[in-house]
C-alpha cells in the first residue's frame, strides 16, 4: 500500500524545490547585470511569485505527510503503546510539555503512556479533529476510561471518566520531536470525586 508519502522524499522536493528558486533568482540577477533592465524586472516577478508558489506547495505538501504520520500514530500506537511502534513514529530526544512541565526523552514518554494505561486499563482517545500546518499537527481529543488504578495521586475509584485534550506536535524527518498537550485535569478530578464539582 503506497498511500503514505515518505518523508525522505518530501525533503529531497522541497530542497530541489528550493535550489529551483534560488537558481531562478540567480539566472535573472545575471540578466539585469548583462544590462536588461523592463525583462529583467518582469523576470524577477515572474520568478519571486514562482519560488512563493513552489515553497507554499512544498509546505502543504511537508503538513499532508505529517498529518497522514498523526492519523497512523493516533490509530496504531495511542491504543498499544507499543514500544516498537514508538520507535517508529517518536524521537528518541522527544521534548513534551504537559501541565506546565517539561520532559525529555522517548522512555520518558512510554513511561508517561504506560502509567496512564495502568489508571485507565480501558483508556481510549479519540480524535474529534486534525489540523496540519508545516511541521506541526494540532489534535483535539476525547478520553475516556475507567479510573482503576492510581492517577494524580488519586487510588482507583472505578468511576468511569471522559474529557477533552488538546496536543500540538511538531514533527521533523518523519517523526514527533516535540508534543504539548493539554487535558482538562478539572474535569477528571472532578469525575474521579477527588474534588467537589463546581
Amino acid at each position: 500500500m503506497r498511500r503514505h508519502t515518505k518523508p525522505a522524499v518530501v525533503l529531497t522536493t522541497l530542497a530541489a524545490l528550493t535550489l529551483s528558486a534560488f537558481g531562478a533568482g540567480a539566472a535573472d540577477a545575471a540578466g539585469t547585470a548583462g544590462g536588461t533592465t523592463d525583462s529583467g524586472s518582469t523576470s524577477r516577478a515572474a520568478a519571486d511569485s514562482f519560488s512563493w508558489n513552489q515553497w507554499n506547495q512544498g509546505n502543504q505538501g511537508t503538513a499532508r505527510v505529517n498529518k497522514r504520520i498523526m492519523e497512523r500514530f493516533t490509530s496504531e500506537f495511542l491504543p498499544t503503546g507499543d514500544p516498537a511502534l514508538a520507535r517508529k513514529f517518536i524521537s528518541p530526544d522527544i521534548v513534551m510539555h504537559f501541565g506546565g512541565r517539561t520532559q525529555q526523552g522517548r522512555d520518558t514518554y512510554l513511561g508517561i503512556i504506560a502509567a496512564n494505561m495502568k489508571a485507565f486499563p480501558d483508556l481510549r482517545w479519540t480524535v474529534e479533529d486534525m489540523r496540519a500546518e508545516g511541521d506541526t499537527v494540532a489534535v483535539r481529543y476525547t478520553m475516556t476510561g475507567t479510573h482503576k488504578g492510581p492517577f494524580a495521586g488519586v487510588e482507583a475509584t472505578g468511576r468511569a471518566i471522559r474529557a477533552e485534550s488538546m496536543a500540538f506536535y511538531r514533527l521533523a524527518h518523519g517523526k514527533i520531536v516535540e508534543e504539548r498537550a493539554q487535558l482538562d485535569m478539572l474535569s477528571i478530578l472532578q469525575q474521579m470525586g477527588a474534588i467537589p464539582a463546581a
